[in-house]
């Protein structure tokens, strides 16, 4: 099953998810490489909530 999940912060793929820090932002959890991130992520979610998922880098400016 492939069920990597991507730190949205620092791109990092996540090994672990039960032991990784996590967040949730308009319905979606987002999972992190460490407890940094997550804070990182939670100062300003809409500046990374884009940026998870293996499909090209697509930045959309809103």
């Amino acid at each position: 099953m492939n069920n990597e999940q991507i730190c949205p912060v620092m791109g990092h793929e996540i090994n672990d998810i039960s032991t990784a820090p996590s967040s949730e932002y308009k319905g979606t959890t987002y999972y992190f490489c460490c407890e940094n991130c997550k804070e990182t992520f939670d100062s300003n979610p809409a500046t990374y909530a884009g940026n998870s998922g293996a499909e090209g880098h697509h930045h959309h400016h809103h």
